[in-house]
């Protein structure tokens, strides 16, 4: 089992240390390889808004020799894992830089059918509140990715440093979450493909017929309508 994790902060606190966790308690299950990326070291820029991506091709945004290597990570990935603490009460600001670069990937311009069938879980802690805030920002760009399920767990420990995390609410926390690693292991080796949310496949439909009339108006030009065209998507559904 292949887990691409994505870490949503370079400090190794509470988020990180349940990150590790979760992946030893997978590791118990089987056999999973891991493939780890911290934020913003492996992505340090800024979406420049030149639309490159969206209007022509993604390898043609200036930070494609930090963002392709990422791409190439995730696609033959069987799960991700995506980890946030709470700053402001959101996700950190290098997590929404992330996936500023990838809004060309979303299944309304030029999803990848690596995604419809993989499953992601979004693991964010706090000291106060928030984990719901920072991790539906996650959750609703991965659905926007096509990804086929996403799980999410998120725990306030009262504490900023792990190591003053009072014991019983540590044991609280590493009990919830061991069981929610156990849980994400079975769904990835099942393989299950299930049905996609319901508003992504009410997306795709809309924008695909937004695309049909693009495609007789200007002659197949568009990357988007370029893409749709060569996985055959005006014709079959990819879901």
């Amino acid at each position: 089992m292949k887990i691409v994790i994505i870490n949503g902060s370079p400090r190794k606190g509470n988020t990180y240390a349940a990150a590790q966790t979760f992946k030893n308690e997978m590791t118990t299950l089987g056999n999973v390889e891991f493939t780890e990326f911290f934020l913003p070291q492996d992505l340090p820029e800024f979406c420049a808004g030149c639309m490159l991506c969206l209007e022509k091709d993604e390898q043609l945004c200036p930070h494609s020799e930090y963002t392709l290597p990422i791409l190439e990570a995730l696609l033959p990935a069987d799960g991700i894992i995506f980890t946030t603490p709470v700053y402001a009460l959101q996700t950190t600001g290098a997590v929404k830089a992330f996936f500023d670069h990838y809004a060309w990937m979303f299944v309304v311009h030029r999803a990848r059918p690596e995604m419809f069938a993989k499953k992601a879980f979004v693991l964010s802690t706090t000291a106060g509140a928030g984990t719901r805030a920072a991790m539906k920002t996650i959750v609703t760009n991965l659905k926007f990715w096509g990804v086929n399920r996403i799980y999410s767990f998120g725990f306030a420990l009262r504490a900023v440093d792990w190591d003053t995390v009072k014991p019983k609410r540590k044991e609280k926390f590493d009990t919830k979450l061991k069981k929610a690693a156990k849980r994400f292991y079975k769904e990835v080796v099942s393989g299950k493909k299930r049905s996609p949310y319901l508003l992504i496949k009410l997306m795709f439909h809309f924008r695909r017929g937004m695309l049909k009339k693009e495609e007789k108006t200007f002659s197949n030009e568009g990357a988007d309508v370029k893409y749709w065209t060569e996985q055959n998507w005006f014709k079959k559904n990819p879901f």
